[in-house]
Order: structure tokens, then sequence, then C-alpha cells
């Protein structure tokens, strides 16, 4: 190195030992560089100035007692000439010092040409006991005998990271010895419940296989599933493979695991082996259960993976009483919601209702099941009926959902259930999976092509199990299908008179209707424009009429509704409605209709009642609940009897009686009245009216209650009620006296099945 002379005179020795620092500094500086943790965004360990190694990705699988990292490490060669990854090394190390072997689980090209990057998948068992935080990943460099480290790279600060509780990563290879490659999956698992059947018990772990490459796989039939019950008891699961144990690169599947017990079992020291035999002395690895057997509350959302997707969720929304046959029964509501960005083709589900007190467990009857197929952002409702077994109060029962599809043949384990071993030992389990593939691994030659197509053997042998589960349930139980969500009923179950969760409505409000019901017409509008009641003195009931409305807004002839009614008083009591006969079947659009429907209630049913309108198209002809609200009944008759004018509701009329006027005339031995009235009556232009609707009667009363004589008009047809002066008369008088003061009654009367129903508008009074 040439050292100049300096301007300003000083001593070349001075200089020299400045160029001496430089050199060191920019040393230093190099050296750091070529290990340094910075590049272009991400951490990096460098080999020199163009290639490079980075971690891209990593996930974390949490078992009982250790956890499997699964990671890529690509190697980035931005050199002008090859590089061999051959000379490198991969393990996993910790904070503390730990150091952890890495095993490959993907064959890859050990060539990395110039100016491109290749990407090396490692499997590595860490203890449990490690954070994320406390792990590196860290390159050697193989030199000779000797390996020196490189460098480290964080696995928190991965391009992508995900950790995964419950989980066990398995290398198939290590089960199947006809696999000549590794091929890894996950396995987890999802759910766990106890159920109580024919005094047995029977644990039902729902446990998922994804493939963690990108070949199809398939389940061996030699992995045993072991339940290790905390108290030195082993039983043998039997698994059965939902829709098939062929799985594809990026699909998901079920694996449902079944084993029946004796006793009432303890959950809470449970937990899930994977083993080669039926003792668990080679061992892949174990998961804990106990937190698995969770109850979920009414209204919350249980993820749901079906049919290989996710933002899927099922919600048990509501309980309620229910008679059923004349028994107390319950209505559960169970709501599937895909929030999913595909089109759900609708699972077929069952409803358990159980009491682990009781021992006891009964099976549902799907009386409400959603269309085919569920649109993206849309939801499905399911309701189930059930009688109540006797003697076990509500808030000790449970109810079990759960997809009815069916195991395929698959090879899987399939010892019996009550095979039971004791003092098992567990510890010192080893998978033997590096020395499997430890040639992959530490492989000296250059290998230039991976071996993809390890598993296309093993993949074919299974051509034979396509066959899926029918959506049928009839043939469905309860252990053979995959559970979704378990709630208690602790709350109880809403009572039929419970006013507080169900909205108030008003007159002419449209009705919002639960979905899954075919009977009204998505382009009907429904709502009620009158709700009117009044105790009749003579036969001691009260009558109430509600008035519905019908609005066909689409440009279809659309069928009128035929569904039923009831209201509710406070104290449970429901009163059914009857519905008025009519003769209209169809509906114009932009045309709308109204009938009527009576109930008969004693006189001490005031104030607030549940209109509830029915479905009774389920499979049971049960009256299920469509909407539910809180409504009031107006007393009609109870203005100003005094009043000379009035606006009466006959809708879809408005009669305005402006004026009126009664007069007696006595003929033949006997009294005749007459009335003149002076009319004002106005109709509602897109309401269609026929000769069924209603008449209008008026009631003439005396001073002692008795009723002296009634007549009959007509709003709609031949004689009907006209605007302006009209004289009715009342003919066939049942008193020989002149009697004053008089009362007029005005009813609306309403033909109905079972007879008229009369309505009262008004009251006057000379």
């Amino acid at each position: 190195m040439v050292v100049q002379q300096l301007r300003d005179g000083r001593k070349p020795a001075h200089k020299a030992l400045i160029a001496v620092l430089i050199v060191s500094m920019l040393a230093m500086i190099f050296y750091s560089w070529t290990n340094s943790i910075t590049y272009a965004g991400k951490e990096g360990v460098f080999i020199n100035n163009s290639v490079y190694f980075t971690l891209e990705e990593a996930s974390i699988s949490k078992g009982a007692d250790s956890q499997m990292m699964r990671f890529n490490v690509k190697l980035n060669n931005d050199g002008d000439s090859v590089v061999d990854f051959n000379q490198y090394g991969i393990k996993v190390t910790s904070t503390s010092g730990g150091s952890y072997y890495a095993q490959m689980s993907q064959a890859a090209d050990a060539l990395v040409s110039p100016h491109t990057a290749a990407g090396y998948y490692y499997v590595a068992t860490i203890p449990g006991s490690l954070q994320t935080s406390d792990l590196k990943v860290t390159v050697f460099q193989r030199n000779g005998s000797s390996m020196q480290d490189v460098g480290s790279l964080s696995v928190a600060n991965a391009q992508s990271l995900g950790e995964q509780a419950q989980q066990l990563l398995l290398n198939l290879a290590d089960v199947d010895t006809s696999l000549t490659a590794s091929s890894y999956v996950s396995i987890q698992a999802v759910k766990a419940i106890t159920v109580p059947q024919d005094g047995k018990w029977t644990v039902l772990v729902d446990t998922t296989v994804t493939p963690t490459g990108s070949e199809t796989v398939t389940l061996p039939s030699g992995l045993k599933y072991l339940l290790r019950d905390g108290q030195g008891r082993t039983i043998v699961f039997t698994s059965n493979a939902i829709d098939g144990s062929t799985i594809n690169a990026g699909q998901t599947k079920h694996v449902l695991l079944t084993a029946s017990m004796d006793t009432a079992p303890a959950t809470d020291k449970m937990s899930l082996e994977l083993s080669l035999d039926n003792t668990g002395i080679k061992s892949f690895g174990k998961l804990s259960l106990s937190s698995l057997f969770q109850l979920v509350k009414m209204g919350d959302r249980t993820p749901y993976l079906i049919q290989g997707r996710t933002g899927v969720t099922l919600e048990l929304q509501k309980a309620e009483e229910q008679l059923i046959s004349t028994k107390k029964g319950a209505l559960i509501t169970a709501v599937i919601h895909n929030d999913s960005k595909s089109t759900l083709q609708t699972p077929s589900l069952l409803g358990t209702l159980m009491s682990t007190d009781a021992g006891l467990s009964v099976s549902a009857e799907t009386v409400v099941s959603p269309d085919a197929y569920i649109a993206p952002g849309e939801s499905g409702i399911y309701r189930f009926a059930i009688v109540l077994p006797e003697g076990i109060a509500a808030d000790q029962l449970q109810f079990l959902v759960s997809d009815s599809r069916k195991a395929s043949g698959t090879g899987a384990a399939t010892t019996s259930n009550n095979t039971t071993t004791s003092n098992t030992n567990t510890s010192g389990t080893t998978t033997g999976a590096s020395t499997a593939n430890s040639s992959t691994t530490n492989s000296t030659t250059t290998g230039n092509t991976a071996n993809t197509s390890a598993n296309g053997t093993t993949s074919s042998n299974n051509s034979t199990n396509t066959s899926t589960a029918s959506q049928s349930n009839s043939s469905s139980s309860i252990t053979s299908s995959l559970p979704i969500a378990i709630v208690s009923l602790q709350e109880g179950l809403a009572a039929a008179s419970n006013l507080n969760s169900i909205p108030q409505y008003d007159l002419g409000q449209p009705f919002t209707f639960y979905t899954g019901s075919h009977v009204i017409d998505n382009n009907l509008e429904v709502s009620m424009v009158e709700l009117n009641g009044h105790t009749n003195a003579d036969n001691g009931y009260q009558t109430v009429v509600a008035k519905f409305k019908f609005l066909n807004k689409s440009n279809d002839t659309l069928a009128l509704p035929t569904f039923d009614t009831t209201l509710t008083d406070s104290s449970g009591t429901a009163f059914p409605g009857t519905r008025q006969t009519t003769s209209l079947t169809q509906l114009i659009p932009d045309s709308a209709y109204v009938y009527s429907y009576s109930y008969m209630l004693p006189p001490s049913a005031q104030g607030t009642f549940k209109l509830s309108i029915l479905d009774t198209s389920n499979s049971l002809k049960l009256k299920l609940p469509i909407a539910d609200y809180k409504v009031a009944v107006n007393q009609a008759g109870e203005d100003d009897p005094m009043a000379v004018s009035k606006k009466l509701s006959f809708y879809p009329y408005t009669v305005n009686i402006e004026e009126w006027d009664l007069s007696s005339v006595y003929s033949s031995n006997a009294y005749t009245y007459k009335l003149k009235l002076s009319l004002d009556i106005q109709k509602a232009a897109e309401v269609i009216v026929d000769n069924t609707f209603a008449q209008m009667e008026f009631e003439i009363v005396d001073g002692r209650d008795r009723v002296l004589g009634s007549t009959t008009q007509q709003l709609q047809g031949t004689g009907k009620l006209i605007n302006g002066a009209q004289t009715i008369t009342f003919s066939d008088i049942k008193s020989e006296q002149l009697d004053y003061p008089l009362t007029l009654h005005i009813y609306e009367d309403i033909t109905t099945p079972t007879g008229v129903a009369k309505r009262l508008i008004a009251t006057f009074k000379q």
C-alpha cells in the first residue's frame, strides 16, 4: 500500500500508523458485514457480498411435552458462480446455548445457480419450555470433518411465523416404511367431548390432518392413536378418516377418534399420543386434551372447519320451550355463518341433548335446515326439536351439534377400544426421523433434482376410498359424527312468556322473519295494521282481532301464505288465532290484501302479549315461530260514546261518520228503528277487496244492555254503503215498548271456519 505524504508535513510514520488503523477498521467492518443480520429489510447471514441465507417462514407445533418447528431457509445467490448447499448445514439453537438437530423435510436441488435462490425445508424437535424469542436458526459451514458456525437468524423475526397449540408434526415415512422420502403432515386436536350412551361413556376427539408439503399423502394404517387417561391407563382409539384417508396438498381432513369407557372419565389429565404400537413405546409425541373439553356459551360463535375452508362458524343462538305432542320440549336454534369467500354446500347437522349427571343422551329431530347452499356472507338456520327427559331440570342439560359426515374406509387403527395397559413408559420416546433422512440432510453429493413423487405409490393405493359420506342423518349416530359445539343450558330454556328479549311492534311495521323458513316469500311484505280487543258481557270472553296486510313488492304473482299465530300472555298461556275465511290465494304485483285472525281470551288477559307467527311446514308439523314481537292490544269502543262524529277503521276502509240520528216508528203493533247516517268512506288504493271481506254490523242495545236488534251492511259488492246520506232500518225489534236512551254498537264481522268473530269498532249513545 502506497502512503502518500500529507500536505501538512507530518511524518510518514505517523501517516503509516493512520493507514494501518484505516485498514484495520475496514477489515472489522468487512468481518461484521459477512455475518450481518440485516440485508434489504430482512435478517441475513452472509457468506460473502453476494451469497447469504434468510429465514423465510417458520411454524411451531406445540405438543404436550415438546414442540416441533418447521422452517424454510433460503440460500440467495446473487453472484456469478454456482453455490453448493452441501457445503453448509442448518441447526436450531437457543439463547441459553442449546443446540437441536434439524432434519430436511423435502428433497431439493443442492446446486444454486447464479442470480437465483433456493429454499430448503427443515423440521426440528425442541423442548416444550422454549419460547419463540429464545430460538435461532444457525447456519454452519462444513470444512472436512469440522463444522464452523457462520451466523444465526432469529426465529421471532422470520418473514412468516406461526404458532399452533395442540399440534404435532409427523413424518409418515416413520410409520410407513414403503415411503422412500420424507412426507410430513401436521396433526391437530381440535375438539374433545364425552358422551354418555347405553350405560357407558364415549370419548370423541376431532383431529385434523394437513400435509405440509406439495405432495398428496395417504394416512398409513400403522399409525396408532392412544388415549392416556392420566391415571395410568392407555386405551387405543378407533380412528375414522372423514371423507377418505387420501389428502391432497393444501387440503385438511378430519380424523374422528373414539374410545369407550365404563365409567365417567376424568378429563383434566387426558392426552392423545401418536405411536407406532399400542403401548407408546415407539411414540411420535403427545397432545394434551384437557383444554379441549370446553362448553361454549349460548350466542358464542365456534370455528367450524368444513369442506377444507376457514371463515365458517357455528352459533347456538337460542333455546326455547316448545310443546311437542302435548309434552314439554325444547326448540334449539343453531346458525351457520359463512364468512368465507366461496359458496358453502350446506352440511347435515345432528343435535343431541345430554345430561352428564343422569348419564343419558337423546337425539333431537332436525325440523328446519337451510337450502342446499349458503352463499358467502349469508347464514343458514337449523332448528332442532326434542322432548325433554322427565325429572331433569333444563339447567342440567347440554346440547351438542355435530356434523353427520360419515367415515370412509381408511385402513386406520381398528384395535379394540377396551385394550388397556398399565404403567406404560412413555419417557425417552424418539421418532427416529433423523436416521431415515440423514442422508438427505448431510449429503455431500450435488443431487440436482428433488424427489417430489415419493408418495405417488401410496396415494394410488387408496383409489377405492373415494366414496363420501351420505348427507342423510337417519343412519348416523353421535359416536360417528364430528362434534362441532356443545353448549350448556345452564341458563335454562327461554320461557314462552318471556317478553324481555323480543322487539316491540308498531302497527304498520313490516315483520322481520327468521331465516330458514320458506312460508313467506322474500318479496312479500307482511305487517299488522290493527290489533283490537273487547269483552262481550253476554258470553263473558274477550275477542281480539289482528288484521294482517300482505303487499307484493315484486314483478311476479305470489301465493298468499298460510301460517298460524298465537298471543301469549305474561303467565305463558298461549291463545291460538283463527284465520279469516278468504277466497283469494294469489296476489298480483304491486297490490295488497288483508285478512284477520281472531283470538278468544279471558277478560283478565290484558296489557302486553307476545305475538308469534308460526310455521307448520316442518317434518314434525310443529308450530315453530318464524317471528316474535311484543304487542299491546287496544281495547276498542272505549272512546267517547256521546260523540256526534267518529272516524272508524275497517282497514283498508276508513269510515267517517259525520252525523247520526236514531229514531223510532210504531206501526202494526211493533216498533221500527231508523238510523240516519252521513258517511264519508275512503279505501286504500293498493288493497284488493273481494266478497269475503268483513261486514259492518249495527246493533241496538237498550238501557239494560239487552240487544233489541241488529243489521249488517256491506262495504264491498252489491248494496254496499256509499258516501253521503244513508238510512238503515232495524225492523225486527224485540221489544213492545219504546226504549230511551239507546246505545248503538258498530262491529266488524269476520267469517272464520268456526263462526263469525265480531270486532267492536265504536259505541254511540243517545
